[in-house]
């Protein structure tokens, strides 16, 4: 069976458990972003190991169980080697909801661009963050009218962007310019919305937000794409780094922006930020370059 989250977005979490987190974020409106969690908060999601990845509103997911409040799903749109249909996991059942015969059928999506945004549906309003994609209905000169877990609502152009039209820029350089917006952003572990990211989870939406489905964690992104030397790089393309001088187990990711320099939500506890490579810790770790914008 298959449903769509309804709340603004949910963590996909290892374990299906109560946990401190889970209960703060259960303290308030399913409609509310996690704006509200709190870095003692974010950090507890990394050192207890408590989520994998974040799923924004309107994604649909594979069920593949459901008991004591918990429903264990397959996201479908978040590609792993944990699973070939998708990234498993487990979310509270109360932020799923049936999917309709007719949800999520048109190839057209309208992504938000901006941290947040709102959404309004009929007699009311909600926030969404930046990552989230829905399905276009109709395009007005002002709005987009999209299809929602809660039937028909619209959504300002100045905020979103189809997904397959980057306004007269190229991919790469629209990414470059989306990501800039988030400078300063705090990291949030397994987070991929504007409320958060960790460092693939970043490159995972910038990537999605313009119709291109990349892997979800750093392993698989070294792996596919187009390999680069150093060299050869260019604004857009995903930078990778292993322990070990390189030789280790992969760590982390990043999107160069040019003059040597990369952009990245750094590591639990920091924030997005602008990192110079030669002369760095990075220069010696980089293993890879990928390309997913050809």
């Amino acid at each position: 069976m298959r449903k769509v989250v309804t709340s603004a977005s949910t963590f996909l979490w290892k374990k299906p458990e109560r946990n401190n987190v889970l209960d703060k974020i259960e303290e308030q409106p399913k409609e509310e972003l996690h704006t509200f969690l709190e870095a003692k908060d974010t950090m507890r999601l990394y050192e207890e190991s408590l989520v994998d990845s974040e799923v924004t509103y309107g994604t649909v997911v594979e069920v593949v169980s459901e008991e004591n409040g918990w429903s264990q799903v397959i996201v479908l749109d978040q590609s792993s080697d944990k699973n070939a249909k998708g990234y498993p996991g487990f979310i509270p059942t109360k932020y799923l909801s049936v999917q309709a015969n007719e949800y999520n059928q048109n190839e057209e999506q309208v992504a938000v661009i901006f941290p947040k945004t709102e959404l309004y549906l009929e007699g009311t309003k909600r926030s969404l963050a930046f990552g989230t994609v829905l399905e276009l209905l109709e395009e007005t000169k002002e709005d987009y009218l999209v299809n929602t877990p809660e039937g028909k609502g619209y959504l300002t152009k100045e905020t979103t962007q189809k997904t397959k039209s980057y306004r007269g820029k190229s991919l790469a350089t629209r990414m470059v310019d989306l990501a800039e917006q988030f400078m300063g952003l705090p990291y949030v572990w397994a987070g991929t919305s504007g409320c958060g990211f960790d460092c693939s989870g970043f490159m995972y939406s910038l990537h999605r937000v313009n119709g291109v489905l990349i892997p979800r964690d750093t392993p698989e992104q070294a792996a596919a794409g187009k390999h680069l030397a150093y060299k050869d790089a260019k604004p857009g393309d995903l930078l990778l780094f292993a322990y070990e001088q390189g030789k280790g187990e992969i760590h982390h990711v990043g999107m160069y922006v040019g003059n040597d320099e990369m952009i990245h939500s750094h590591t639990p506890g920091s924030k997005v930020m602008k990192s110079k490579i030669s002369g760095s810790k990075y220069e010696t770790e980089l293993i890879v370059v990928s390309r997913y914008w050809e």
